[in-house]
């Protein structure tokens, strides 16, 4: 969600709606919460700015109101909460346009004072474009306190501009800011300060005479206004024109430094995911003392890299120097693992480090951390194969984010929050498809929609393909789709579309297993339910419990399993499938049948003690149900 206070007061949501906000005072009452974020603000406060001296006996219930109308627009009740300190409005950094615009206005005013005029000028014009208006709060009646916090900004926003000016005169822009530079005098004409500033930059645009007759003008009106004569910076500005100095001779125009944009365009129709978004964007935005590091792991076609460039897009702001992306291709059929060698060369191109030739991993490494050093910039790094693949990309100053997407747990990346992703809820996935294919459609056969988000399980990738070939068919009733996906044997071959198949992103995943684990997929696979046991798992595949385990973990680590409790491990139901069609390409169906038994045999229970027992399963369709078993 994104708040904006530096001009009329406006919330959006995650997805750029805009939300309405209702009355006056619970506009008022939401500005003076987002003038205090994070802090508790008593209630009595609340009502003397809300009503003064003259509030009714009515004020403490109507605050009430307020509050709980602002958490029903807001969609968000935890947004708001009342403790005994009083009311505190929760948000995650980046969110709130005051929080950015100072964190940018620090960055430029540091980099101006350390000679780097050009990161201060794209820090402080990145502050200066976030104010929508002239003041804070624009067209809102606000009471004292808060009008003198909106000040205070708005005090800051003059110390930005101000900045923003010198810095573009050190890098030789006196002819481009001229007319900004009059167009400012002409609106605060008794400011000293930019009148020097104009005379400079008349100066040296070769304008010495209109550049006297600034200072003329400006001691007229200080002696008509306020009755005093200029400053001693306007005045020694004017004595040096008059004397030439040689040291106002203007500098060489420099370019302007453009920062990577490198993100790849967002998911249409994101969907979901709130309590992921919310963690990710705390973590790529809140203060630390190291690179901070966030692994979104999580089967293939989970929408890893969908939820990552969604995010990236939420905080690009917070990244003066830039956003830079690599698809390092572990999961690109027909395409072999980025090299970091050529990836290192690729990203030190991009921040403008033409060196020929290609320095060996470590030199390039060295290279890419020394260019990074105190830049702002954030590094998505999608569909990485191994912590090995990414170790050397990442950049080492506290001031840059990284954010891996990766099937397989990067556990021994150091400092590295990891976030499992998880399939989707069945009320996102419907959310989902309705985006993807139109509302009308989904509510013309709701039975149908139903059935076929049941029968993606969850599974962004599949619902995706499944809305593209609706889309590439209007007129196909959707439960024409849904039927063809009921066929279980049928099921991966209707989910492909225009390049995109489930069968061909699971098939990545399942290469990378050594033998014997591919042999321990295909065999859990021809269990039912909803979880099996180790001893089920040494039964299937006939190995010792203790190696059964291992093959079980890392199939987990491939994210081709799921970790149920200790010893219980389930299996996504497309998965399913998929290790099913593995098992009748690569062995016999007596093999398959033998597996069975033996799981029947070791982990059936009589009637009388039922703990846990085995059962056939139901007859579904196609081959594989020859020799399914359900485990409960």
């Amino acid at each position: 969600m994104d708040f904006k206070i530096l001009g009329p007061i406006e919330v959006r949501t995650s997805r750029g709606r805009p939300i309405a906000l209702g009355r006056r005072k619970q506009r008022v009452l939401l500005a003076a919460l987002l003038l205090n974020t994070d802090k508790a603000i008593p209630s009595r406060r609340m009502l003397d700015w809300l009503w003064g001296e003259h509030a009714p006996a009515t004020a403490q219930s109507n605050l009430y109101t307020y509050i709980s109308a602002l958490r029903k627009v807001l969609d968000s009740p935890s947004r708001i909460e009342a403790g005994p300190n009083g009311y505190l409005l929760r948000v995650t950094p980046g969110e709130v346009d005051v929080t950015l615009f100072e964190d940018l206005a620090a960055q430029g005013q540091q980099a101006l004072s350390a000679g780097r005029h050009d990161v201060a000028l794209e820090r402080l014009t990145r502050a200066l474009c976030l104010w929508r208006g002239e003041s804070v709060l624009e067209e809102l009646p606000l009471p004292t306190p808060l009008r003198c916090e909106a000040a205070r900004l708005e005090r800051l926003r003059a110390t930005v501009v101000d900045a923003s000016l010198e810095a573009r005169l050190a890098l030789g822009q006196h002819d481009e800011m001229l007319a900004d530079l009059e167009a400012l005098t002409r609106r605060d004409p008794l400011n000293e300060r930019l009148r020097t500033q104009l005379m400079l930059a008349l100066y040296r645009s070769g304008r010495r005479a209109d550049a006297l007759t600034i200072y003329q003008g400006a001691r007229m009106t200080l002696a008509a206004e306020v009755g005093i004569d200029p400053g001693p910076d306007l005045v020694r500005m004017h004595q040096r024109i008059l004397a030439d100095d040689p040291a106002l001779t203007p500098p060489p125009a420099v370019a302007a430094r453009r920062a990577p944009a490198e993100l790849p365009i967002g998911p249409a129709a994101f969907t979901g995911r709130a309590a992921e978004i919310t963690r990710l964007r705390t973590m790529l935005t809140s203060a630390s003392g190291a690179t901070a590091i966030s692994a979104i792991t999580g089967a293939a076609g989970v929408g890893k890299s969908a939820l990552a460039v969604h995010v990236a897009h939420q905080v690009a702001g917070r990244f003066a120097d830039g956003r830079l992306y690599v698809d390092l291709h572990d999961s690109t059929p027909g395409v072999a693992p980025l090299n970091p060698a050529d990836v290192l060369a690729r990203l030190l191109r991009s921040l403008g480090d033409d060196t020929a030739g290609r320095p060996d991993v470590d030199e390039a490494a060295a290279r890419f951390r020394s260019l990074t050093d105190g830049r702002h910039l954030l590094l998505l790094l999608d569909n990485a194969r191994d912590a090995a693949q990414v170790r050397p990309l990442l950049p080492a100053s506290p001031t840059c984010r990284v954010l891996v997407t990766a099937r397989r747990m990067l556990t021994s990346l150091d400092a590295a929050s990891h976030f499992r992703l998880g399939v989707m809820a069945e009320d996102e996935t419907s959310t989902l498809l309705g985006r993807l294919i139109g509302e009308e459609r989904v509510a013309a056969e709701q039975r149908a929609a139903r059935a076929i988000v049941r029968l993606c399980a969850g599974l962004p990738l599949a619902i995706r393909i499944a809305a593209a070939r609706l889309i590439a068919r209007p007129g196909l009733p959707l439960r024409a789709l849904a039927d063809r996906l009921a066929v279980e044997d049928h099921r991966l071959s209707e989910l492909q579309a225009d390049g995109q198949a489930v069968r061909a992103c699971f098939m990545m995943s399942y290469r990378s297993l050594d033998a014997e684990s591919s042999r321990m997929f295909r065999m859990v696979s021809l269990l039912d339910g909803v979880a099996i046991s180790v001893a089920a798992a040494a039964a299937l595949a006939d190995r010792s419990e203790p190696r059964t385990a291992d093959l079980l973990d890392h199939l987990a680590e491939a994210q081709l399993l799921e970790a149920h409790g200790h010893d219980r491990y389930r299996m996504h139901d497309l998965l399913r499938l998929f290790a099913r069609e593995r098992a009748r390409a690569e062995g016999t169906e007596e093999d398959q049948a033998l597996a069975v038994w033996r799981a029947r045999r070791e982990v059936w229970t009589p009637p009388a003690q039922p703990a846990t027992y085995m059962t056939a399963s139901r007859p579904a369709r196609g081959k594989s149900s020859l020799f399914a078993a359900r485990f409960d």
